[in-house]
């Protein structure tokens, strides 16, 4: 008899992409982080999957970059959610994530302490995504250049972020 594993949370999901980025970023070697680039083989895989057809730019990061994508998007995704789940419809600001000056100031950080900041950031947004109850799910907000989005929305995008780059980060790190 076949059976089948129940459909993992976005908690669930959320946190088993997190620790899979954790365990590729310390394993590998500090130059690595800010040296690797994409193969030309792997950027053509990439491009056509998960979320990166609408962000392509990123697939040009080194590990360390990836790094402080994950560390801001944290940041922002924890704050989003937090606004979703106690004001009534707000407005929620743009992120840019491939914005020159934001991708440059990840280069000032230096990767044990841009690891620890990511390890803080991630394990913020997870409690956050934890303790969304299914009925605020379909809470609503309006994303300023994106418009109408709900609770829900944003849970269900945060695991296949995490993975995307949890795929790029391994193909960076071979």
């Amino acid at each position: 008899m076949l059976t089948t594993a129940p459909p993992r949370s976005p908690a669930d999901a959320l946190a088993a992409h997190q620790q899979r980025v954790a365990e590729l970023l310390t394993a590998a070697p500090a130059a690595a982080l800010r040296s690797r680039r994409l193969p030309d083989a792997q950027h053509v895989r990439l491009v056509g999957s998960g979320h990166f057809p609408a962000y392509a730019a990123e697939l040009a990061w080194t590990p360390h970059e990836v790094a402080g994508h994950l560390r801001d998007s944290a940041l922002v995704f924890t704050a989003r959610v937090a606004r979703l789940r106690t004001e009534d419809d707000p407005l929620l600001p743009d992120f840019d994530p491939t914005a020159a000056d934001r991708v440059a100031g990840y280069a000032t950080v230096p990767p044990s302490r841009l690891l620890d900041e990511l390890r803080d950031a991630q394990a913020g947004l997870l409690a956050a995504v934890r303790d969304v109850p299914d009925a605020d799910r379909a809470r609503t907000g309006r994303h300023a250049t994106d418009g109408a989005l709900t609770l829900g929305d944003v849970l269900d995008f945060l695991p296949g972020h995490q993975r995307d780059h949890a795929e790029q980060l391994a193909a960076l790190l071979r």
